[in-house]
This record gives structure tokens, sequence and C-alpha cells, in this order.
């Protein structure tokens, strides 16, 4: 005989289980809505004759009995009054009494003809029996039940693994199926062995001990295997169906991974379940730093091609819904303390966490653990839970540290510092920058970088070829996050990673870190000043034009001393006019307009790089400066850039022609062609005025030209059937509302 409490469900899965189960005793099919706001219905079935039948279920099995019936009363009454149906069923999740039935019954009479059925605690345990089918379709309820839970710990080994499975089956509760998971089951169908990896706190564990469940509830035989594959080798049975898990298979940290097991035994037990796949399965488990440090100390990984049998699970891989129903399982089972709980609905909260870069199953346990806010004011919950979020260092500090040796971290901070992704070439001359310095000649671990990419990509950094390119970034913005909170009291290191650099998107990041106070204005300087110095003490060879220029710009604005700017303008002109101009030169062009202010640089020397600039095509950043160059020199007389400069702004707006006329601007009046032309040509003089170009006729009548008005504005104004795009947009409004939906409560 049953004897559930139902706490494994939440309210919505309870309302769903439900549904199913007086559906199955009644012999039809009910209508069930999505989660929300339900006027008193959560099932409807209609008769042959018309008739309505309503059920309502209420899973309150932590409220006193009495407010459940002050609800009833005050409520559910008078929604049954309204609804008028032919038949009510109310669902109750609370053991109930002869006396308890009868005072609801009695509430309900008082509204409704209707014949009334009342169920509870002990008549849906009463009822599954007869509709097995009912409850194993229900996991959560079916993984506890008395015959299950002893099937699941028999078929444990004893010792390590029955004491597992107990933990597994009452984390389980929290779980949400995501589609990784029906991907990892197809894997071991296909191939006996599925390599679970990711970054921490991405699930790997939970998904692999869901899986687990799977397999040991269909007759297998768990083996968890905690030091060596040598144990695995051991329990082998040929009679009889295993499941082999080995959760950190390579180690916990680099090095474990360093001396750890042999990569050789492993890859033999995978290719001998492999054989026996029908009767055998096995899960491994491992952060990405860790399997790529494997591969690194031992090929047999590669040539064996076990890549195949890796399943990698990403954030990208959860979609908000995803999100939406394990931040609320995780409220629901958490014990949190009413009040808590309240905070994350107040102006829809929970968008905000759902919606947060650095959501990561492991903040929001964190964050959801009642223990960890024993102490904590209520008034301080929701700082806790934003900071949380917004400072992951309980994810990224243990695999940062631990997981990674010197050499390693280092490589992570140049691909932090620098904002933008890096080409290999670049990362690997700035690591060669870094470790030759002598605040880093302590550093201990592998210093040979190919080594050390390869330990760290899919972990702590992403690769990607792009543009016959490789390039590295971070393979999440929390890293980045923790990162900058980590180093920003560590000025000598700070002042390596900048100095190794040498890029113009680094400036960026050392100045937005001043700007949201990781660093102070005077620091800041500080740090300008050295890298300039240090570029000045070699002369400049071999550096970026652009990146000198914001150099030198970001100190000028930050500048008491007029010496100083006139000083470094002066340098950085100097540099930057005996060059041909970069492939991009907004900050180049910006300060030769400083230095043209100043008074010291010759007009011929501005024009060359005017007119080298203009052999490639030009940004909307770039064009004011430039603008604004070719108009000094026709102060000075000189003409030679002023057309090839037009034909620069010409050839940018038929390039960019879509974004850079809204149609709204040009059409917003109505469908008159004439007066279309008419807000058109007044778009293009406003950009060429902007670029210093006076009204251009032949410019604007090209660009008119181009434009094709007459069949854009027959467009703009025809009736469209919904795009890709908004049907994307309509998909993502149906998210939101079901995610609202789920975190919608009875009031």
């Amino acid at each position: 005989m049953s004897d559930y409490d139902f706490s494994r469900l939440n309210d919505k899965e309870f309302e769903v289980f439900c549904i199913d189960l007086i559906g199955a005793m009644k012999g039809v099919r009910f209508e069930r809505f999505k989660p929300g706001r339900d006027a008193g219905v959560d099932g409807r079935y209609f008769t042959p004759d018309k008739g309505e039948w309503i059920l309502q279920c209420k899973h309150w099995a932590s409220t006193p009995y009495s407010r459940l019936v002050a609800h009833i009363r005050d409520s559910e009454a008078l929604k049954v009054a309204k609804l008028k149906p032919e038949r009510y069923f109310l669902v109750l999740s609370h053991p109930l009494s002869r006396a308890n039935k009868s005072e609801i019954l009695s509430l309900l009479a008082n509204h409704t003809s209707s014949p009334v059925e009342v169920f509870g605690r002990e008549d849906l345990n009463d009822f599954l029996p007869k509709h097995p089918e009912v409850e194993r379709r229900h996991f959560k309820l079916w993984i506890s039940s008395t015959n299950v839970l002893a099937i699941l710990l028999n078929n444990a080994i004893k010792g390590r693994s029955d004491f597992m499975m107990e933990d597994i089956i009452e984390k389980s509760k929290i779980y949400v199926a995501t589609p990784n998971f029906q991907h990892a089951l197809e894997t071991l169908e296909k191939l006996g062995v599925v390599i679970i990896t990711g970054q921490a706190g991405i699930g790997k564990t939970t998904l692999a001990e869901q899986i687990i469940l799977h397999f040991i509830s269909d007759g297998f035989d768990l083996v968890c295997i905690s030091q060596d594959i040598s144990e695995a080798e051991q329990a082998y049975d040929l009679e009889r169906s295993q499941l082999f898990y080995f959760d950190d298979f390579l180690g916990r940290n680099y090095l474990q991974a360093l001396t750890g097991h042999e990569g050789s035994q492993i890859v033999n037990f995978i290719k001998r379940v492999g054989r026996d796949k029908s009767k055998k399965k096995f899960i491994l488990t491992s952060r990405s730093t860790i399997l790529n440090q494997g591969r690194i100390l031992n090929d047999v990984f590669d040539n064996n091609n076990i890549k195949r049998n890796e399943l990698e699970i990403k954030l990208n891989s959860l979609s908000s819904l995803d999100k939406a129903q394990i931040l609320y399982n995780h409220i629901w089972h958490s014990n949190l303390p009413p009040d808590h709980v309240e905070q994350f609905y107040p102006d829809r909260r929970y968008r905000r966490i759902i919606e947060h870069n650095n959501f990561n199953p492991r903040i929001i346990s964190f964050i959801t653990d009642p223990q960890r806010v024993v102490d904590l004011p209520i008034s301080e919950y929701w700082r806790h839970v934003t900071e949380s979020l917004d400072n992951p260092a309980k994810i990224w500090e243990h695999p940062f540290e631990s997981q990674l040796d010197d050499f390693g971290r280092i490589i992570v901070l140049l691909v932090a510092l620098n904002g933008l992704s890096l080409t290999e070439e670049d990362l690997a001359a700035a690591y060669a920058r870094a470790i030759s310095m002598p605040l880093l000649s302590h550093m201990k671990g592998n210093r040979d970088f190919h080594v050390s990419i390869r330990h760290l990509t899919n972990s702590m950094l992403n690769r990607a070829l792009l543009k016959d390119q490789v390039r590295y970034s971070l393979f999440n913005p929390s890293l980045g996050d923790f990162l900058l909170r980590r180093y920003s009291t560590d000025t000598p290191t700070l002042a390596v990673v900048f100095n190794s650099l040498r890029s113009r998107s680094a400036v960026d990041v050392l100045l937005d870190m001043s700007k949201n106070k990781f660093i102070n204005g005077s620091l800041t300087q500080e740090f300008l000043l050295d890298l300039f110095k240090s570029e000045d003490t070699i002369e400049f060879r071999g550096s970026d034009p652009e990146y000198i220029s914001k150099l030198c710009l970001a100190i000028n604005e930050r500048s008491t001393s007029e010496s100083l700017t006139l000083t470094c303008t002066k340098k950085a002109a100097t540099f930057v006019l005996a060059l041909a101009s970069p492939p991009s030169y907004a900050s180049c062009a910006e300060l030769i307009l400083s230095a043209i202010e100043m008074g010291f640089t010759q007009p011929t020397l501005v024009e060359c790089f005017a007119l080298s600039a203009m052999r490639v095509p030009a940004n909307d950043r770039e064009l004011p400066h430039l603008g604004a160059i070719v108009n000094y020199l026709e102060r000075h007389n000189m003409h030679e850039a002023s057309e090839p400069f037009a034909d620069l702004a010409r050839d940018y707006l038929l390039d960019a022609i879509d974004e850079v006329f809204d149609e709204s601007e040009i059409f917003g009046g109505g469908d008159s062609i004439s007066e279309a032309r008419s807000n058109l040509q007044t778009c293009i003089s406003q950009h060429l005025l902007n670029w210093g170009i006076s009204h251009n006729t032949e410019i604007i009548h090209v660009i008119s030209e181009h434009y094709d008005i007459a069949n854009r504005i027959e467009k703009y104004f025809e009736p469209q059937e919904d795009q890709p795009m908004r049907s994307h947009s309509m998909q993502q409004r149906m998210e939101i509302d079901s995610i609202d939906d789920l975190f919608q409560r009875d009031r």
C-alpha cells in the first residue's frame, strides 16, 4: 500500500498528478491548463451532453488545516458558486479525518447544488495501487515508493553506492529534466558510455545522478567507483546488468590530474563496456579543465576517439523556462522561511535571477539554502541574492585556485583583462612578455603555452576559429566578474598583465575598472602613465598606433599638468604621423586633432595620414574625426584629400544604407513618394554635415537612387505576415508568460 505525503512534488506537479489520477479513476480525460491564476479550475471535462466537471487541487501540505478551511470558505466556495459545474472535485494533499471531510463538504454545499467530492491524502494513496501506470508516469513520486526504494538500494553495491543512492533519491525532487537528460540517454544507448563535462556548478553530477535513477529502476546494479578503475574491474559481472559511475574520474584538482588515474586503463574499460552495452553502462563526470589536462598527460584519450562519448553541459543549453523551473523547484523545496520566499516576488524579481548572466544551478542552491540565511535579517536577504549572482566567487574560486597552476592563471587573467577575444598569436605574445617579467619569476607549474592552453580550453576559455584565426575568450562572463574583484587590489599583477597585453581593448577594461570603482582614479592614471612610458622606453617599436593614441587621450583627459599633456601628445602624434594609417584609426585621428589644436603638427604630415587612411573603408566612429582633419587641411588650402573623403563618405552610406537610415523617419509622414524623397535627402545631408561635408548634390543623388524609394515604400505600408524575427519575439513573450504563470500564486 502506498503511503505518500506528496512532499516531493511541488504545487504545479501535484496538480498534474491529481488530474492524471482522478481522470484514471473516473475513466475520463480531464483537460489541464498552464500554471497561473485558474479561477478555480485546474482540470476540466465535458460530458457527451456538455455537462462540465471541474477538478481543483490544493497542495498546501505545510499550511495548518484551519487556514486551509478558511481559504476554501472564503475563496474556493465562491468560485464553485460562480462556475456552477455539473460535478466538482476538490483534491487536497492534507490528511483528512471523517469530520474534516464533512466540514469541507458542508462549506462547499452552501454555495452549490452540484455533487461535490473531496479527496485527501489517504484517498490518493488508496487510488494509486489500482492505477500503477499513473504512479509510474510521475517519476518524483514513484521513485520514492517503498518497492522502488527497495529495488534501488538493493541494486546498489553495498558501501558507498547504497549511501549515495539515498542522497540521489533525496535530490531528485528538485531536479528539472532538460534536453541534456535525453541526449545523455541516447549516448548511453548508442555507445554504452557517456562522459559528462562542463564548468563547475553547471549540474554535471546532478544530471549523472538522475540518469543513474533511470537505469537502476530498470534493474541495473549500481557500481560506484571511488578511487580507481580497478574497483569496476573487480565488480564486473558478465551475467548482471550493471551501471558503473565514476564522478570526477580524473581527479578533483590540477595536481591530482597530474598524478591520478592511468588513462589507458580507463579507456580500456570504456571499450569493454562499449562491447557489452546492452548489459553495461558507464557514466563518468569531469570538469572540462581536468579532462583537458588528462588528454595532455595521456594521448590515449584522443587516439581512441573518446570525444564522441562526451556530453558537455553549457549554460546556453538551458532555456529561460528551464532556469525558471530550476529556481522554482529550489524555492519550493528549500524550507526557506515564508518571508524570505516572499522576497522573490515583488516586481517579479525572479525574472532578474533567471535572466542574470551568472545564473548557475550551484548559485541557485546557494541562495536558497536556509542554513546560509539563519542569521541574515529579512531586509538583507535580497541583497544577499543579488550579490551572490553579481559576484559568483563561490563557483570560480575553487577551480581557479585549485585546478590551475600559476601559468594557467596568468593566461586566463590575460584574456579576462583584454576584454575582447584574443588571437592565439597575440595571446601567446602577451603570455611570453608576462612570464619574462621579474615579478612572475616565482611562478610554478608547466610554463609551456600550448600545454596550458589545451588545459584551459572548454573550462576557463572558449576557443573559436574565425576567419582562419584561432581566438580565445572567457568561458563564462561570471569568471570575468570574479577575476576583476579578485585582482582589483593586486596592483603589481594588474601592472604586469596590462603591460603584457599592449592592446587598445585592455585600455578600455582599465578605464571601465576605474569607472566602476574597482580601482581609484589616481591609480588609473598611474597605470596609464606606466603603460605609455613602457612604450616610450622602447621608442614605440612594434606598438599599435591606435593603442598608443588611446593611451595618450586617456592620460590627457585625466591630467592636470599641461606640460604632461603636451609631452604625451607630441610623442604620440609624432609616432602616429610617421606611420601608414592602421586598419582602424578613430583614436589616431582624434589624437591628431588634439595635436593640431596644440599647434605642433605639420599640415603635410597630416595630409599624408588622411590620404593613407582613405585607402580603406571607414566606419561611423572614424568619419567625423577624419572629416574634421580634411576641414583643417582645406583651411590651409590643401584640397587633395577632399574628394577622396567625399567618396569615402558616399561609399560608407551605400554600404550601410539599411543601418544608417531609419525607414520610420523617411516614410513616417505617409505614403507620398515625393515627401519620402525629401525626407531621405534631408537625412543624407545631415549625415554629410556631421562629417564636415557641405551639401553635395552628387552624393545625395547617388544615395537617393540607390535607396529605391518606390519599392521600399510599397513594402513599408503593405500588410505583412509575421516574419521569423517577429515569431521569435512572440516565442520569447510566450516563454516569459509561462515563467510568470509558473510563479503565480493563489491570493
